[in-house]
């Protein structure tokens, strides 16, 4: 247990001396990542995100997203919570004040977007509207108010929680099973206030993960409706997903499961966990990359959108079950992932968990994608929540008990 402590507290050293989160005390929230990637992933990085800092060692991406920064003040919340690290508390407290303070990112008023939104990114000039963003974003404020009542007060993070989660309602139903004419053969939102496709856990899954969690506060009919319309079309199309939509999936199923108490998200839950289970590395306990913004492999650690989520999946899933090998694999993920953390000299490194790792040059590798790839370093995503399912894991807990 110690090593993750220490582990975690690496990880809070590299967000303060990185250079993503300027000043250090987190006044002025996260940046989304650094990028180390070249060649045409990094081309399209900084024209798609044009708001970066170049330094020697590579590109802070200054975008400030709602999602990783929920995500940052979770993390270091919690982290003061667990003794972890004295100044972690303010820390995360400063960056809860940028979110709802500072930084416009937050719909409070403009009737033309859905109410309580999140933009994008601190850098768009119009609203851009992501379901799995904003998924956070509902679900991460309802863990904060529930164990600091002292912040729900201060930044009304039930209410805006709360509204958001009914504005998910109508852009859910409009949006499933309704091609997307931008990308044919996908799912979207007609009316383009929302943006996701549908069709993939990835988007689908965490949005009941926060509707469910949000009907925790406010038992809903509608809400409780939408997560099983949802969960009854994913157990039927469980098999031809990816695993990285396994373990996306099994955040939702497993948070269902807990709020409702139905024995269809329960065998949802368990059907994704062993489908995981299945494609785990019993040697490593990696599970392969395939999520379709990141190279693909069965040899390559993708910390963005696969290993980092079915970490703290399998957790959820071996508190709600009891199940010995779910357990087993979870722990051989955690060390996994104690072994792969960024040990270079240097602070734009140290400390860190890169975007993907090579098992077989023993290295961060196997290419880059604009968005997934070795090339780059997210700060929600991948650092933010492995050091929480690090420090979840500590305590024998799981995000269900946030």
């Amino acid at each position: 247990m110690e090593s993750m402590i220490e582990a975690v507290r690496r990880n809070l050293k590299w967000f303060r001396r990185s250079g993503v989160m300027v000043p250090a005390d987190g006044s002025w929230g996260v940046a989304e990542r650094l990028s180390v990637a070249d060649g045409a992933a990094l081309e399209m990085m900084l024209r798609e995100f044009p708001a970066w800092t170049r330094t020697r060692e590579g590109y802070v991406l200054e975008q400030r997203r709602a999602d990783c920064n929920f995500e940052a003040a979770l993390l270091f919340l919690y982290a003061g919570e667990c003794g972890v690290d004295a100044d972690a508390q303010k820390t995360g407290e400063s960056i809860l004040d940028f979110l709802y303070f500072r930084s416009g990112l937050l719909n409070r008023f403009d009737k033309r977007y859905p109410a309580g939104s999140w933009n994008w990114s601190h850098i768009r000039r119009e609203s851009v509207v992501f379901f799995d963003d904003n998924a956070w974003c509902v679900f991460i404020p309802l863990a904060i108010a529930k164990r600091y009542p002292e912040l729900d007060a201060k930044y009304d993070l039930t209410k805006w929680a709360l509204t958001l989660a009914d504005e998910f309602i109508p852009a859910m139903r409009r949006s499933f099973q309704t091609e997307n004419p931008e990308v044919p053969g996908t799912w979207g939102d007609p009316q383009f206030q929302w943006r996701g496709r549908f069709e993939l856990p990835h988007w689908g899954s965490l949005a009941t993960m926060a509707l469910s969690r949000a009907s925790q506060v406010k038992p809903i009919p509608a809400w409780r409706d939408e997560v099983r319309r949802y969960h009854d079309y994913v157990a039927g199309a469980l098999d031809n997903f990816t695993v990285s939509e396994h373990a996306y999936a099994l955040l939702g199923a497993a948070e269902a499961y807990r709020t409702f108490g139905e024995q269809a998200d329960c065998e949802l839950a368990e059907r994704a966990a062993k489908l995981i289970l299945a494609k785990l590395d019993p040697a490593t306990g990696n599970i392969p990359a395939e999520h379709y913004e990141a190279p693909k492999g069965e040899h390559l650690v993708d910390t963005i959108y696969t290993l980092n989520w079915s970490f703290l999946a399998l957790q959820m899933a071996a508190e709600l079950t009891g199940n010995a090998t779910i357990a087993a694999a979870k722990v051989k993920q955690a060390k996994l992932l104690l072994s792969i953390q960024d040990r270079s000299d240097s602070d734009f490194f140290n400390g860190c968990w890169r975007g993907m790792f090579d098992l077989k040059t023993k290295s961060w590798g196997g290419g880059n994608c604009y968005e997934g790839g070795a090339g780059s370093i997210y700060t929600g995503w991948t650092n933010a929540p492995i050091s929480l399912g690090l420090l979840l894991e500590t305590r024998k807990s799981s995000l269900l008990d946030l």
